[in-house]
């Protein structure tokens, strides 16, 4: 079974969410003077590929160690961008016009592949496209729970309106939204997918090792 790494990997001075705190990774044991390697790690709970609990926008919310795993991991429906739509993403409010057709029914897992992540190490990663409330809401409506983008955020970066509408709808709901993924592109309409945070007690977001492989029930 192939798995595809949908994960950017996490370093010192990698990018991150403007105004996060930045990543550090420092050795502080090796191996010739003290038997071992030890690193110390310092880096923000919304570092690279992300995971945001309730809490992160919710007062009282759900934290990630009382998030459920089953939520988290199973079938996925990845919703691409229509190929007219592509060459005019840049800062864009995408709504459902712009995806390929929406089912009625949707899994709990879905991913929206803007293809944006090829933009992560440039400057153009903050004028990525965004989701529209609207189109958050429909999605929801069907079934969706977790919602994956792979741009820094479903929301606008950049300063284009206040606030923050699609986390403040899907984490007020009691989703889960998934951030900076990579390799959406790449991946079948229909997929199983694994979002494991680590198990933080009482915190708001935690980095993820997010994987995906084909799913060879749609294939049957």
């Amino acid at each position: 079974m192939a798995l595809f790494d949908l994960s950017h990997p996490l370093e010192a001075g990698m990018p991150i969410f403007p105004g996060d705190p930045p990543v550090s990774i420092m050795q502080t044991s090796t191996l010739t003077y003290d038997g071992a390697n030890v690193s110390m790690l310092q880096f923000g709970s919304h570092t690279g590929t992300h995971l945001d609990a309730p809490a992160h926008v919710v007062e009282g919310g759900t934290t990630v160690d009382k998030l459920s795993l089953e939520l988290l991991h199973g079938p996925a429906r990845i919703l691409q961008i229509r190929p007219t739509r592509l060459p005019a993403l840049q800062s864009r409010g995408l709504r459902s016009e712009d995806l390929a057709p929406l089912p009625d029914s949707l899994p709990r897992i879905v991913c929206v592949a803007t293809g944006w992540d090829e933009h992560f190490y440039t400057e153009l990663r903050e004028k990525h496209p965004y989701l529209v409330r609207e189109l958050a809401e429909q999605l929801w409506q069907r079934g969706a729970r977790v919602l994956g983008v792979d741009t820094l955020s479903p929301d606008p970066t950049a300063a284009l309106s206040p606030g923050l509408p699609v986390h403040e709808f899907w984490l007020g709901q009691g989703g889960v939204i998934v951030e900076n993924l990579r390799g959406l592109t790449q991946l079948s309409e229909q997929v199983q997918m694994s979002l494991l945070p680590l198990n933080l007690r009482g915190v708001d977001g935690s980095p993820i090792r997010a994987v995906a492989w084909e799913d060879s029930t749609s294939n049957a």
